[in-house]
């Protein structure tokens, strides 16, 4: 089998962050199947542009590189994108070329058997338009803003998210609340199911005790979506009660450096530490320091994040949003409440800090909730059981 992941952002060496969680299923599906090619065309601006947020590339990305030697190779071929939506024709255009030139480049020697296509965008309208040209199956995951932002909010190029659920031979949402948005739009012709994209057991795992400070972290984008400035807010009413809890703040600071102007002006800075983008192994450490995860978003698919706390014992504070009640059990294994409810997310940090007891136990629930659902490693041999149905029953649709 060999399986092309065409994918808007994949981690490379000079920048293992971005796609990071599509870098770790890839990594789990080359020990399974006998090849992978991953496709993430890379945006090159025209000079006359100015840049625009990702597209001003901090780091410049190789051509390719191999991930896995003899299994996997990455492709980062450049495409010239304008700010935004600007010319999406022109970028969709782009896009169906790259996917056919990279099908076509292995059609004398390793044949592409199926496509996986990650986010309901540019990505899967692109990769599903190859697969029928070419007479292959293609399957999409759908991660969270292209279906709570684009879709929902009907924003410039929704109708992507919308027809590639409706023409893709398998939709696979990270969460059933993706998935109920997504059928709200239009019923699938192909199956739909829904999957975790799972956590590497391997890296992230609990500590030995439980962290002895009172230690809260977040790991996200530090922008107003996530909830930050909400946590922030908290986090004055817990230091009243209790002056030795410390925050940190993992993620990228899209805000301009507002932020860190709020934690100054609140009176916080001894007591928050924003590190900007660590790597995933600084981020599993830090976590097996802390006592509590806490993600406040307004909106969600299903975060990596959070799965990753769980499987490294932590109770978890987060909002009722997206998927999260998927992976998150009130009272359970972690504390749900409302968006945008600042004092809710000071008294769920504050109850699990006066009762160390209670979080010890959350940590273990969260601990054999993730043993049992959230493994990286049972999550690849699913899918490469839906690979296998996928690729069985669209020979029998082609006779």
């Amino acid at each position: 089998m060999h399986v092309l992941v065409v994918a808007i952002v994949f981690p490379s060496p000079g920048n293992p962050i971005p796609g990071n969680f599509i870098g770790q299923q890839v990594l789990a599906l080359a020990e399974r199947v006998e090849r992978i090619t991953v496709l993430s065309p890379a945006p090159m601006m025209p000079h006359f542009m100015p840049k625009f947020g990702r597209f001003a590339a901090k780091v410049p990305l190789p051509e390719r590189y191999i991930l896995v030697p003899d299994r996997c190779e990455v492709l980062f071929p450049r495409y010239l994108k304008a700010p935004g939506n600007l010319f999406l024709s022109w970028t969709k255009m782009q896009w169906c070329r790259l996917v056919d030139k990279t099908i076509a480049r292995f059609t004398h020697s390793y044949p592409v058997s199926i496509i996986h296509a990650h986010t309901g965008s540019v990505s899967s309208w692109a990769s599903i338009q190859a697969a029928k040209r070419h007479k292959i199956p293609c399957v999409v995951t759908y991660h969270g803003s292209e279906v709570h932002t684009a879709l929902a909010g009907r924003q410039q190029g929704w109708e992507l998210c919308r027809d590639s659920f409706g023409a893709a031979d398998l939709n696979l949402p990270v969460s059933r609340a993706l998935e109920a948005i997504l059928r709200s739009s239009i019923q699938p012709v192909g199956r739909c199911e829904t999957l975790l994209l799972g956590v590497d057991r391997r890296r992230f795992f609990p500590a030995l005790e439980l962290a002895l400070e009172p230690h809260v972290l977040y790991v996200g984008r530090i922008e107003r979506a996530k909830g930050v400035y909400e946590l922030l807010n908290a986090w004055v009413r817990v230091l009243a009660h209790c002056p030795d809890a410390r925050l940190t703040l993992i993620g990228e600071d899209r805000t301009g450096g507002s932020v860190h102007r709020l934690v100054q002006s609140l009176g916080i800075d001894e007591n928050v530490i924003l590190t900007g983008p660590l790597s995933g192994h600084q981020v599993a450490d830090m976590m097996r320091r802390s006592r509590i995860f806490c993600l406040p978003s307004h909106n969600e698919g299903t975060p990596v994040c959070i799965m990753e706390a769980l499987s490294c014992g932590l109770p978890v504070v987060a909002t009722r949003v997206g998927g999260i009640p998927d992976v998150v059990e009130h009272e359970k294994t972690g504390l749900l409440v409302a968006k945008g409810n600042v004092q809710g997310v000071a008294d769920a940090l504050l109850s699990l800090f006066r009762d160390p007891s209670r979080c010890v136990q959350m940590g273990k629930e969260a601990r054999a909730f993730a043993d049992t659902h959230l493994d990286i490693a049972r999550t690849a041999n699913r899918l490469v059981d839906l690979y296998r149905a996928t690729m069985g029953n669209h020979e029998l649709s082609e006779h």
